[in-house]
């Protein structure tokens, strides 16, 4: 006997056993289908497996499958009445399956765990059965039969509440058929069918007579619009001719128009070409006249500057020369005399400084030098302070003069300062006329524009302007503080007290013309 049998017997045992324990743990591990229910009793409470596994205890639990699969279920309801009386039958079709909650399929086990399908089938049958008799009763045929959503709610919530009770639930109802044996449906139907009929040939007859006043609305409406319409064509005939004549009237009118106007063109064309050159002419006279008075201005004020106010300069430019040249005198004298007497002195240092040089080459030659030197330095001493004293002199001499003529100057009297420029102003007399009327002497053609009259009064004027230009300037000069008018006025009375019209000085009397409003 082998010394290792009891080892291999030991494992053959062990590997039997453990071929034994699997077995038993294959046979008793239960898995269930997700379309099953397995329930396991027999220790204390049953317990419940939807779609998994469990291990059965061997011996100590049992396991009963139930099937959750829907109940296809058709009801045919023969002899319900409805709430007007009328038997109907009606045909539904309902599909019912177990409950999804745990409470559902508690309560579907604990009733129908070992039932057999035909008979909870034909139970299922009966709830549905006595719930659409129920419904039926409390709907008319009429509602029954046409509002068919309003009945599977209603048997859905009744037949829904009843199921419940057992662990099923309602999952589809649908109503096939709702009929009766009386033909009240029927009835309804051919009521309904009449009805339609009769509306229909109403609808009909309507449509044809409305379709004849439509034709004859339309046939009127033709003849009214075709009748407008010619009354349009005519209207708008007779305004066409209307406007026709008006433009033919425009027409000839704007022809005898442009007719005359040519001539009218023509004539006033020339109108206001003799218009235009007189007013040309008027407004070329203005400006020359204009430019003229402005040149006579000039000239009057050149003639002020030239005559009256080099006078009048003159006349005080005398006076401050003859003051300024005894100044200058006096002062070149006092000048000149101090210069000979410092120049004298400054020799006479020199002489001596030379002197007392030499004296220190010999005192002989040096005393004999120095009496000469003395005796010429006197001499030219006395000599130098000699001219001095007669140019001293002579500027005195002669500012003395230039003062005295001052002097005589300023005591003038109006009518000597008159006669001593008489002779000046009556030569530039002869020139101010000139340049007065020199305007008038430039204007080559003259034309005089006047309101009435035969044009005397408006050359008049004209010949009136040189004198009023020469009022003009002794009024400008009097203005200045010249007064030439007055001036030539008292020349005039002091000629006329001599030899008629002769002074002792031999000059011309002048008579100023008196002033004339005209004139201005």
């Amino acid at each position: 006997m082998p010394a290792n049998l009891p080892v291999i017997i030991a494992v053959a045992a062990v590997v039997v056993a453990l071929f034994l324990v699997t077995l038993l743990y294959a046979r008793n591990y239960v898995k269930v289908p997700p379309n099953m229910v397995a329930v396991f009793t027999g220790r204390g409470r049953p317990k419940i497996v939807r779609g998994g596994a469990r291990f059965r205890v061997p011996v100590l639990e049992r396991v009963d499958f139930m099937s959750l699969e829907p109940f296809n279920i058709q009801v045919s309801v023969g002899n319900a009445i409805s709430s007007n009386g009328v038997g109907i039958a009606v045909d539904v079709v309902a599909l019912i399956r177990f409950g999804s909650t745990d409470e559902a399929i508690e309560t579907g086990t604990q009733r129908f765990l070992t039932a057999d399908r035909r008979e909870l089938k034909a139970q299922l049958t009966e709830i549905i059965s006595g719930n659409m008799r129920a419904i039926c009763a409390k709907m008319t045929v009429e509602d029954l039969n046409s509002n068919r959503d309003q009945l599977t709610r209603s048997v859905a919530e009744e037949a829904g509440a009843a199921l419940a009770a057992i662990g099923m639930e309602l999952d589809v109802l649908t109503i096939q058929d709702v009929r009766d044996r009386n033909g009240y449906i029927e009835a309804l139907g051919r009521k309904r069918i009449a009805e339609v009929t009769r509306d229909a040939e109403v609808g009909e007859a309507q449509a044809r007579r409305d379709a004849r006043i439509a034709a004859a609305l339309a046939f009127q409406e033709g003849q009214t619009a075709e009748t407008k319409s010619r009354e349009a064509i005519a209207e708008a005939e007779r305004a066409l001719a209307m406007k026709q004549a008006a433009i033919d009237t425009e027409v000839k009118a704007a022809q005898a128009r442009a007719n005359q106007a040519g001539p009218l063109a023509e004539a006033e064309a020339r109108r206001a070409v003799v218009l235009a050159e007189v007013e040309t002419e008027r407004e070329r006279t203005e400006r020359q006249i204009a430019v003229e008075q402005q040149r006579a201005a000039q000239r009057q004020k050149a003639l002020e500057a030239d005559v009256v106010a080099p006078a009048e300069a003159e006349r005080s430019a005398a006076t401050a020369r003859a003051e300024g040249a005894k100044r200058v005198a006096i002062a070149n004298a006092e000048a000149a005399a101090r210069q000979r007497e410092l120049q004298g002195e400054a020799d006479l240092k020199a002489r001596t400084a030379e002197a007392t040089a030499l004296q220190r080459e010999g005192e002989a030659q040096a005393q004999v030098d120095k009496a000469k030197l003395l005796a010429g330095a006197e001499g030219q001493r006395a000599q130098m302070l000699a001219e001095a004293e007669g140019q001293k002199a002579a500027l005195l001499a002669e500012a003395e003069g230039q003062k005295e003529l001052a002097a005589a100057l300023s005591a003038f009297n109006d009518e000597a300062a008159r006669l001593r420029v008489l002779p000046d102003l009556i030569a530039a007399l002869p020139l101010i006329a000139r340049e007065v009327a020199a305007p008038m002497g430039n204007i080559s053609n003259l034309t005089v524009l006047s309101g009435g009259g035969d044009g005397k009064d408006a050359l008049s004027r004209v010949a009136g302007s040189v004198p009023a230009l020469l009022l003009q300037v002794l009024e400008t000069a009097k203005a200045g503080g010249i007064d030439l008018g007055a001036l030539l006025g008292g020349v005039t009375e002091t000629a006329g007290r001599s030899d008629n019209g002769r002074s002792d000085n031999g000059l011309l009397t002048v008579e100023a013309a008196p002033e004339t409003p005209d004139a201005r």
